[in-house]
């Protein structure tokens, strides 16, 4: 019986962001009375195997979960956290993520989101009002008279700094494909009661070619801080057992 081919879930360019499903612009006059509180649960990010990482996370990232490239035109960094597309491993059934593990800034940075603004050629600050998390009664205003609140701003500039790391993250990438450093590497995962996994559709770091890139790139990428992030990225092929670990308690 062949194995089934498991990939790394991706967002297509034009499709919604994963993990939102209603987002919209902030607004005032609509929004005055919201407040938002904590997440009691990460139910919305179960239906995934791999979550967007941007590089300042992949020293963070590499001590939990496989770090790979999910394939397409621009390969996207992601810590994979499920060995079955829609099935992340490192929630528990109240929706909890696993103790201890590094929370990804994409699942943090829910449910607000920057999107662009055609019209006004900016960013604006979006809620995903689809999200439980928003209601009357709240922890936190996100108005504060006619102004946004506090934490309101905190979002906002959370928000604009992994956009901007989201740009590094871009840079970085494409140096990765400028060298042909990337690779496809389907992992095939062997269950305890024998049966077989196929993942495919994911990039890591070529070794080899790393190893041979001339000196005077591998100075300016060590200059830019990159040698670390691909270190990283090597050593975290190591965590697949993780999520093998992970998925035998769930039987």
């Amino acid at each position: 019986m062949p194995a089934p081919t498991q990939q790394p879930t991706q967002t297509p360019e034009n499709a919604m962001p994963m993990f939102y499903s209603s987002p919209r612009p902030l607004d005032r006059a609509r929004d005055g009375g919201l407040r938002l509180s904590r997440p009691k649960h990460f139910n919305f990010a179960a239906k995934t195997n791999a979550v967007p990482l941007l590089i300042d996370e992949f020293p963070m990232a590499a001590a939990y979960y496989p770090i790979v490239f999910a394939a397409g035109p621009m390969p996207i960094p992601a810590a994979v956290v499920g060995l079955k597309n829609d099935n992340n491993l490192f929630l528990d059934t109240q929706g909890r993520w696993l103790n201890g593990a590094y929370l990804p800034a994409y699942v943090r940075r829910y449910p607000f989101i920057l999107m662009d603004d055609p019209e006004q050629k900016q960013f604006v600050l979006c809620i995903d009002e689809a999200s439980d998390m928003f209601a009357e009664e709240g922890e936190y205003a996100l108005f504060e008279g006619e102004q946004p609140s506090a934490f309101t701003k905190s979002a906002m500039e959370f928000c604009a700094a992994l956009r901007q790391q989201g740009d590094a993250t871009d840079e970085f990438v494409k140096a990765l494909k400028e060298y042909d450093l990337l690779m496809p590497n389907d992992a095939q995962i062997d269950v305890r009661d024998g049966t077989k996994l196929q993942l495919s559709g994911f990039l890591v770091i070529n070794p080899q070619k790393f190893d041979a890139l001339p000196d005077n790139v591998y100075l300016q990428w060590r200059r830019k801080g990159w040698l670390g992030l691909i270190y990283a990225q090597l050593l975290s092929s190591h965590r697949w057992q993780n999520l093998v670990d992970l998925m035998q308690m769930r039987k």
